[in-house]
């Protein structure tokens, strides 16, 4: 067995950047919107790892300009520098966010090609105390910069989701490094208004308020004593030549030109079908999709918050490739025609809590699926460079299980890019898939 590498990451600083403008006087409250009112309380993680930092005399790479350019950031993002007043209101009041600078004592490629990498991913994030804290005290994001020796740079961050999607993230990370880097033509403003019109709060009587521990409090345990029923967390790269190869299996009478998306989705499906050994007749597969392009009117490019619906997917287990790439096709339409601005609160939820019981009781057959491609996070370049590799998981399994998230892949060395899949299932079912020649003739583990 290969020893893993031993990676010390030390911390340089602490500090609290805040908006560079003086706080008023009488903090604007900023009222979440319906979608992020049901959004339970919880943190995401996102790493970004970058090879082509340059080291300066003493060794290192400055990243004081981070700092700054964040500051002002900071200044048009101005709720996630605030605080919640309670499960629904945040005050603006400049308190500012944890940004934390470490040093670490070896090289980026070394990490990336370790075959124990997913174990090093908390080192690169911040401490999770501050999962543990009242609402009133945690922070809507907290960033460490870890510096390797050879110049790279991995920025990890916690992401409080009942404020932020993955798109709303890319907003501010797309702003940030244009700003660290005077690149001003096309930069999106955020808009924390867009939402709230079009989806206005619940009055404080009616609110629907989700707590982390009631949506999660079924959660089976990630390490019970079978390890064959443990989750695990494994990432799979598709590249353009295998995504083509995909998309013209998947192609059909009735879905004749598949997207990328459509065929590695409905791909992956099926190779879990085949190889999980599940013993229902019927799958569902639920994906999430960003409707701020989709309601009438349009919303704004940078419109900040959940702004997300659920699309379903329903199939016989023994569905192939082509009628699974149906089934999403004819879900994501059905979607596109529910979405409207006039959907009642209680009906959001309802659909909402459906979509998140079934994943967290482990019923067989039911799988849920995110794609953070195209939000832009591979853009993000903070002057050294477009990121390497995009990282949607601390390495633990989350609280939702059978669970898939997608991401825009570029491969450190040849600049190959694809779509990478992290797909959290049980060992056995992980186990399988690693096994199955048909799987690996597209999927390459990374």
């Amino acid at each position: 067995m290969e020893q893993e590498l031993e990676v010390d990451v030390k911390i340089i600083s602490m500090e609290t950047v805040k908006p560079s403008l003086p706080p008023p006087s009488n903090p604007k409250t900023h009222i979440l919107s319906v979608l992020d009112q049901i959004t339970p309380i919880f943190h995401f993680p996102l790493l970004l790892y970058y090879s082509a930092g340059v080291p300066n005399q003493h060794g290192g790479v400055d990243i004081s300009g981070l700092k700054t350019s964040l500051s002002q950031t900071l200044d048009q993002f101005h709720p996630l520098a605030g605080r919640f007043l309670d499960e629904s209101t945040i005050s603006c009041n400049h308190q500012g966010i944890p940004f934390i600078e470490t040093k670490v004592n070896s090289r980026l490629l070394d990490v990336m090609i370790s075959p124990h990498k997913m174990k090093l991913l908390t080192k690169f994030l911040p401490c999770q105390e501050f999962k543990t804290r009242p609402i009133s005290e945690l922070t809507p994001l907290v960033f460490q910069i870890n510096v390797f020796l050879c110049g790279g740079v991995v920025i990890g961050c916690y992401v409080l989701h009942k404020l932020l999607d993955a798109i709303s993230l890319g907003t501010f990370f797309k702003y940030w490094s244009s700003l660290t880097n005077t690149r001003f033509n096309n930069l999106v403003k955020p808009d924390f208004e867009a939402i709230i019109k079009a989806f206005p709060p619940l009055p404080k009587e009616k609110h629907i308020v989700i707590p982390h521990d009631e949506v999660f409090k079924d959660t089976p345990p990630t390490q019970p004593n079978n390890l064959n029923t443990m989750s695990v967390i494994k990432s799979y790269v598709f590249d353009d030549v295998s995504l083509s190869k995909l998309k013209a299996r998947a192609t059909s009478e009735l879905v004749p030109k598949p997207t990328r998306f459509e065929a590695v989705t409905g791909f992956i499906w099926e190779q879990i079908l085949r190889n999980s050994g599940v013993e229902v007749e019927h799958t569902s597969l639920t994906m999430v999709v960003n409707i701020r392009q989709r309601v009438s009117p349009p919303l704004p490019r940078g419109s900040m918050g959940n702004l997300l619906r659920n699309a379903r997917a329903q199939a016989h287990t023994s569905s192939g490739l082509q009628d699974l790439v149906k089934e999403i096709h004819l879900a994501l339409s059905r979607t596109n025609q529910q979405i409207t601005t006039t959907t009642s609160a209680e009906v959001i939820w309802s659909e909402r809590k459906a979509d998140y019981e079934a994943p967290l009781k482990h019923q067989q057959g039911y799988y849920c699926l995110s794609s953070w491609c195209k939000v832009g996070l591979d853009e993000v370049d903070f002057g050294f460079g477009k990121p390497v590799w995009i990282v949607p998981t601390d390495g633990r399994p989350p609280p939702i299980r059978n669970s898939i998230c997608l991401t825009d892949y570029r491969h450190p060395q040849t600049g190959v890019e694809g779509i990478e899949a992290w797909v959290m299932l049980e060992q056995r079912e992980i186990q399988c898939l690693q096994s199955n020649p048909v799987f690996l003739a597209f999927a390459t583990p990374n």
